[in-house]
């Protein structure tokens, strides 16, 4: 799926990607996140996801909209193909913190969708955005309203790890950062378990992103994780017009490919 945006003097063509999340039991996909993925029109040049979001961040009105075309148009491929697993979306803390931003997110993208909906969206959202007590707030609000929440990169730099007591997300990804060197070096091995085991005395789910070998999948499955997301079991792919989205698994639950049909938007 495609769609133009206009950042500074420049328009940005904008599209849909995904990557799947699998179960850490290894019985299949548990749901896939949906990526946004950029090129300038004047030149073709690639817009790298750090430079896109600082961009978008300072454009909040871009931002949402894009958010919001991104949830309706997922929405929609799901009510045409039923894909399998649930539906996980980034949502930037610059549209939780504004007043207006915020309820038009909610009656635009997120209020229209049926409860049975709801349960199966996953709304992730950055330990770094989650300051102050209106967005744990907004959080909460889009708890109630039966979405699930995702607290995001969770362990990058300096985690409050007060969030965790403090409760409301039904999920943790751990920052991928926290598995390099994972698990060769001793320290960081033990590292990793201690915070798994933290995350999960929440309650919470957790995540470990940046799985890309077998070695590191057999070990994050030994730590408790109960999801995994990375390269060794799905790369992000273009979302298609066509049967499970067209989701490709690697790894050792693989599923064979199917010839890609893009999905194109007016």
């Amino acid at each position: 799926m495609y769609m133009n945006l206009q950042l500074g003097n420049r328009t940005v063509a904008l599209s849909w990607h995904q990557q799947g999340l699998v179960s850490g039991a290894l019985n299949g996909l548990y749901g896939r996140e949906i990526l946004t993925r950029a090129r300038y029109i004047d030149n073709g040049e690639t817009v790298t996801p750090n430079r896109l979001f600082p961009l978008l961040k300072s454009q909040p009105q871009q931002l949402l909209e894009l958010t919001v075309r991104q949830i309706q148009t997922v929405m929609a491929l799901d009510d045409q193909w039923n894909l399998d697993g649930s539906l996980w979306f980034n949502l930037a803390g610059e549209l939780l913190e504004d007043d207006r931003l915020f309820e038009i997110l909610l009656k635009t993208a997120l209020y229209p969708l049926p409860p049975s909906l709801r349960q199966r969206v996953v709304l992730e959202v950055a330990e770094d955005a989650l300051e102050g007590s209106l967005i744990l707030e907004r959080v909460e609000t889009l708890r109630r309203y039966g979405f699930l929440i995702a607290m995001d990169d969770f362990g990058a730099g300096y985690s409050n790890l007060g969030r965790l007591q403090e409760g409301g997300f039904d999920i943790i990804k751990l920052d991928l950062g926290l598995i390099r060197g994972v698990p060769e070096r001793i320290w960081a091995a033990s590292f990793y378990r201690e915070v798994v085991d933290l995350a999960a005395s929440s309650g919470s789910l957790v995540v470990a992103e940046g799985v890309e070998h077998q070695t590191q999948s057999d070990f994050v499955r030994w730590a408790g994780v109960d999801i995994i997301q990375g390269f060794f079991y799905s790369r992000p792919q273009p979302l298609l017009a066509k049967r499970n989205g067209g989701l490709s698994l690697y790894g050792d639950i693989a599923r064979s490919n199917e010839p890609d049909i893009l999905l194109i938007s007016s």
